[in-house]
């Protein structure tokens, strides 16, 4: 799970069931987007 805290709120940027020991470079990128699009706001 990928979270953020930007001010006194937390958000939840990605959730995703792991099944292997490496988390995937989509999901990675996908929080990344997430995150960024978050702190334009």
């Amino acid at each position: 799970m990928y979270t953020a805290r930007l001010a006194d709120v937390v958000y939840v940027l990605h959730a995703f069931q792991k099944k292997t020991q490496a988390t995937s470079k989509r999901d990675i990128e996908l929080a990344r987007q997430r995150f960024a699009l978050l702190s334009r706001k």
